[in-house]
């Protein structure tokens, strides 16, 4: 066990204390140490002990899983495309599945869903709802500037598609808004034609597209 010049313990020392990564022996040894109200260790002690605790809380919470699969289709989306601009996938910063269903709806199948991404000054809001009794998803959004009174974006092209085929398209018009269906596949993604020189992609696996298919 390695000892500092002055005979006190080592940070390392006590982080094995803590995570009980050492003998019986030699943590009687230490905690006898402690015992013996050592200033300079027992503040040691205390702060790994608070830091363990504090690491043992924080892995009992998880980030929403919408937003891990979001981050984790990113990694898809960043594939080579032909774009006109660079690109650029916009932070996720609400989504409705975050907050607790309200009573009675928690179990509904066809509860439509609300997200809202980020990326700078724009801001691209959409519902995706299931058509009950088919395949199909509805979106309907709005692409606007924050920094504008939320002012919509028009002729902005968007496009619903995997890397292999296009499966729904439509342009937003003057206050912003577009709406468009399709059947979900894998490797979705959703793009918003070239804005302020970038162009915007979002993987749509991970905004909840996914929940919506069928057994």
């Amino acid at each position: 066990m390695s000892f500092r010049e002055n005979r006190h313990y080592a940070a390392e020392a006590w982080v094995d204390f803590v995570n009980e990564q050492i003998s019986k022996e030699q943590k009687a040894v230490m905690q006898a140490h402690l015992d013996v109200d050592c200033e300079t260790c027992s503040r040691a002690f205390e702060l790994w002990h608070r830091i363990s605790q504090t690491a043992q809380r924080e892995s009992e919470y998880g980030a929403p899983e919408s937003a891990v699969t979001h981050v984790r289709n990113a990694f898809i989306v960043a594939q080579p495309l032909k774009t006109q601009g660079r690109l650029e996938i916009p932070r996720l910063v609400m989504d409705s599945l975050w907050r607790p269903a309200v009573a009675g709806l928690r179990s509904a199948p066809c509860v439509p869903r609300q997200v809202v991404y980020r990326a700078g000054e724009i801001v691209i809001e959409m519902q995706l709802e299931p058509v009950p009794h088919t395949d199909r998803v509805n979106i309907a959004g709005q692409v606007s500037r924050a920094a504008g009174q939320d002012v919509g974006l028009a002729e902005i092209r968007v496009i619903v598609s995997t890397p292999r085929v296009t499966l729904a398209q439509a342009s937003t018009n003057r206050f912003g808004e577009f709406q468009l269906g399709f059947v979900p596949e894998k490797n979705l993604r959703i793009s918003f034609g070239v804005v302020d020189g970038k162009e915007l992609s979002i993987p749509l696996d991970g905004t909840g597209v996914r929940i919506f298919h069928r057994n």
